[in-house]
């Protein structure tokens, strides 16, 4: 029996930690998409709106964020497209996904307002640093 509240209490343990740092990442994007944002509108009542902000972008665009980089991959691996023109329809797809995520949050949270131009940045920025991890195939 103490063995079973040990391993459960470890794992909730572990568990919090992870919470904790997933968090505490979305934060530190959040800081700084925050700060690029505020310089092209972005308005927010606390810290905490910030990162809510970008946690529920994150939650909402994640389905979308998925398709936008398979369909790239997809058309690389049947040849459609090269590796520069899959590199380009991500990043377009990214940023358009990322930005229409952030408009819908930007919709429902009354403690933040967003701009376009503000929505638009972050949302490149956003999409050319993720395409370092998009696969290159030659």
């Amino acid at each position: 029996m103490k063995k079973k509240i040990k391993e459960r209490f470890a794992s909730a343990i572990a568990y919090g930690l992870l919470a904790g740092l997933i968090i505490g990442i979305v934060a530190v994007i959040a800081y700084f998409g925050g700060a690029v944002m505020k310089v092209f509108g972005f308005e927010y009542e606390s810290p905490g709106s910030i990162v809510l902000f970008f946690l529920f972008t994150a939650i909402a665009g994640f389905p979308a964020e998925t398709i936008a980089k398979a369909f790239p991959r997809a058309l690389l691996s049947l040849e459609k497209i090269t590796v520069r023109g899959a590199k380009v329809l991500f990043v377009i797809l990214d940023t358009a996904v990322t930005a229409v995520s952030m408009a819908i949050v930007d919709y429902f949270m009354d403690s933040v307002t967003a701009t376009d131009a503000s929505i638009l940045v972050i949302s490149l920025i956003l999409a050319l640093l993720s395409r370092e991890d998009f696969d290159e195939r030659e």
